[in-house]
């Protein structure tokens, strides 16, 4: 038997993945509740794309996920005429990627979901392209050799070895923009018609702000005008806040919502939910409960992803020293001499001995992990080149990881790593900052 069935649960009640747009993530769903009428209410009420701030792991993704499955359902349910329906993937892109390709990404995925959807967008009184044709468009712009016929995105056809582009007919990626962008004004004719949402997550993996806004400025008379599309653009460390600042983009970005770790009183309660919903029978033991979780939570700094992911860590130690059949009452004090042991352990391998980075270190920490460039003197430096070798030694220690910004030196670019957090642990003896 697999681990968690064997441990009472259906499967891991730690799993570090957003929570799913559907019934299960509204019920994992904790803390949120104000935020997530702000983004609904952007997203029904304005011709502006919602943005949202964040640090990484602090749940955005499962925020746009449940306010787009919230929305979805009211439509459904008839409580609305205005179909807000989210695409079923996130967009996301490196600086290697160009806008022209994140189009084509998205026009596709349009095109599916108006075959997904048809017949609910039909119910209520929205005017789709006929399923069939829609097909057989799909069918026609990629082509596909080593026998079994055509296909694109799954539809149509069966399955082939090779794929080339079809330019021709009008299915160049002007032809595609107009063919979708006729079937959006058509299903959606004005902003109260509704749209299919795109999410374009993670934008800091652009690593600079500069990359970030040119991104969205070429996107600006495109993908961003497109009616029947709403965008949600998500970020961590300003760079929405920076990219979303540019002239160029004034009346297509909103303002970013701040997403904040989830509060003290309620980080409990997460695990609660995720425990109740998961567990099979009522002798399921669980690893990490609610207490011990909020412990793990706060050496980790709030990280909701990272807390996460060494409950699940425990949870297999747990499990492979043959510990799991002890009972919850043994696991929340093995649970602290297990993360204490991480923390002494990672401490002791790191030694920085002769630099001030552990200087550094402890003021950054102070600050509350992040900082930037252009916060030297406050470290004590009298310019951010005398600052970067020990940020450099800390980064090589796995203490810090730093996003390069060459343009705005306020916006928090150097974070203390959950490793980090460990070493501060172990650094404070095993005290939690007040």
């Amino acid at each position: 038997m697999a681990m968690w069935p064997e441990m009472g649960f259906q499967e891991s009640p730690y799993a570090t993945r957003p929570v799913p747009a559907t019934a299960e993530g509204e019920a994992l769903f904790v803390g949120r509740d104000a935020v997530a009428k702000k983004l609904a209410n952007r997203l029904t009420s304005s011709d502006l794309h919602p943005t949202i701030e964040g640090e990484n792991g602090v749940g955005k993704t499962s925020l746009v996920s449940v306010v787009g499955y919230r929305l979805r359902r009211d439509y459904e349910d008839g409580e609305t005429s205005q179909a807000i329906i989210p695409l079923t993937e996130a967009f996301q892109l490196t600086s290697k990627d160009t806008a022209t390709a994140l189009e084509r990404k998205v026009l596709l995925a349009v095109a599916a979901a108006m075959i997904n959807h048809h017949d609910l967008l039909k119910r209520g009184g929205h005017d789709v392209p006929d399923v069939s044709d829609v097909e057989r468009w799909l069918n026609s712009p990629l082509l596909t050799g080593g026998g079994g016929g055509a296909t694109a995105l799954g539809f149509g056809g069966t399955v082939t070895r090779t794929v080339s582009a079809n330019t021709g007919a009008g299915f160049n990626e002007e032809g595609l923009r107009s063919t979708i962008s006729g079937w959006l004004s058509q299903c959606f004719p004005t902003s109260q018609s509704g749209a299919f949402v795109c999410v374009l997550d993670n934008l800091e993996l652009l690593e600079t702000s500069k990359d970030a806004r040119a991104l969205l400025e070429s996107m600006r008379d495109g993908m961003l005008s497109l009616r029947g599309l709403k965008w949600v653009l998500c970020g961590a460390r300003g760079i929405v806040r920076t990219s979303a600042s540019s002239p160029r983009l004034e009346g297509r970005l909103a303002e970013p919502l701040e997403l904040n770790p989830i509060a003290d009183d309620e980080i409990s309660q997460v695990i609660a939910r995720r425990l109740e919903y998961y567990r099979l029978n009522d002798s399921a033991a669980a690893p990490v409960g609610p207490e011990s979780f909020k412990l793990i939570y706060d050496i980790l700094n709030k990280n909701l992803r990272n807390a996460l992911k060494y409950s699940e860590d425990f949870s297999f130690w747990l499990y492979d020293e043959g510990h799991a059949d002890r009972g919850e009452g043994a696991f929340g004090p093995m649970l602290e001499q297990w993360i204490k042991q991480k923390a002494e352990k990672s401490a002791e391998q790191t030694d920085l001995s002769g630099t001030r980075a552990w200087e550094v270190f402890d003021a950054l920490v102070a600050k509350g992990g992040n900082c930037s460039p252009g916060d030297f003197e406050e470290f004590g430096f009298n310019s951010p080149q005398a600052m970067v070798p020990h940020i450099k030694t800390l980064e090589d220690a796995n203490l810090v990881q730093s996003s390069t910004s060459d343009e705005d030196r306020r916006r928090k670019t150097i974070t203390v790593t959950p490793r980090g957090w460990l070493v501060r642990y172990a650094r404070c003896g095993y005290l939690l900052p007040e």
